[in-house]
């Protein structure tokens, strides 16, 4: 059979709906048309095959939210099909997916929640919180080692899982966490809320304790959970974790800025190298922070006074706002924007 091609979009390329789609390809030599249909039934419309065999059709825009697979047929003189090929997209919302995620988070309980000697969290914390939990939520889905650490089912440990020091207080709330998935995720992420309010208000570039004498690249704590390098040792996951922010360092820090005031001191680093390194990370890039944590709280929990003291607050408020999280990237197919 002759070889058909769709060279563009891509496969789990992102539309919205009621906007124009113009796809692209190639062909061999003897087919004259294309036809393009969507999930096998609907016609998007045809076109003929230039002379260099590329063709183009442009489709006036998808009403059907959700996953698509578009199957490009060639024809030959005569009307005979003579190949076919299928790649799938992905069809949201004219909003933008976060815009919708960061508006459910700022019109949420947990977002006038009245933390203890905390008060409410800076706008951008919550919202920044729920895009960041869209996205480890997504790598989840993927089977990401980073993510499937963060949500793998209480160890019992609680020397040194957060989730076991924490047991009876979820289960006071009713939060299951002995099965790893997306439940023991959210849980996690409920606490590393509670706990990034106790440690930093909810600003993302906090700096390091001033009353203590934490000043070394090692040990000089940083960012919403004043984390400090020294914490990697806890787990091998978390220096390749460290390394991949370096090279792309997208944080989503545009969303946690908002309602924050960052003084000069707070930008201020300590000690050389990739420790001083990871300060600045952990303050610039606050998706790197939540996630390193996140492994953090699984294996080596002794690492934050707040946890070990009991103190970080589990609000099912916060779960709340996750679990509409999850809701908005499934029935969006948001996980391509990650």
């Amino acid at each position: 059979m002759s070889t058909l091609q769709i060279l563009s979009p891509t496969n789990d390329a992102r539309f919205e709906c009621l906007k124009p789609v113009t796809f692209t390809g190639k062909v061999d030599p003897g087919i004259v048309t294309v036809e393009l249909k969507a999930d096998e039934q609907y016609s998007l419309g045809s076109g003929q095959v230039k002379a260099d065999g590329s063709w183009s059709i442009t489709y006036s825009g998808f009403t059907n939210i959700g996953e698509r697979k578009i199957t490009a047929i060639g024809f030959e003189q005569g009307n005979q099909k003579k190949a076919e090929t299928s790649i799938y997209i992905n069809v949201v919302y004219a909003t933008d997916g976060l815009d919708k995620i960061i508006e459910v988070a700022a019109n949420s309980q947990i977002a006038r929640y009245h933390w203890l000697d905390r008060g409410v969290a800076p706008k951008g914390y919550i919202k920044g919180m729920a895009v960041v939990y869209a996205k480890v939520y997504c790598q989840l889905k993927a089977a990401n080692p980073f993510a499937k650490e963060m949500a793998k089912a209480n160890t019992g440990n609680s020397d040194k899982d957060a989730l076991a020091h924490y047991a009876q207080k979820f289960r006071d709330l009713g939060m299951n966490n002995s099965v790893a998935g997306v439940d023991t995720l959210r849980h996690l992420f409920v606490l590393l809320i509670g706990l990034g309010m106790r440690e930093s208000s909810g600003k993302h570039c906090e700096g390091r304790d001033r009353s203590a004498s934490n000043t070394t690249a090692e040990t000089a704590e940083a960012g919403l959970f004043q984390t400090s390098y020294n914490a990697r040792n806890s787990h091998l996951l978390l220096p390749q974790l460290f390394e991949q922010y370096l090279a792309n360092s997208s944080g989503f820090i545009e969303i946690f800025k908002e309602g924050v005031t960052c003084p000069p001191q707070d930008w201020e680093n300590y000690g050389e190298g990739k420790g001083k390194e990871f300060q600045r990370l952990s303050k610039a890039c606050p998706a790197f922070a939540a996630e390193f944590a996140a492994i953090g709280l699984r294996n080596l929990r002794k690492h934050w006074g707040p946890i070990n003291r009991l103190e970080a607050e589990i609000c099912p408020e916060a779960d709340a706002l996750l679990q509409e999280v999850q809701k908005i990237v499934d029935q969006l197919n948001l996980c391509s924007l990650f």
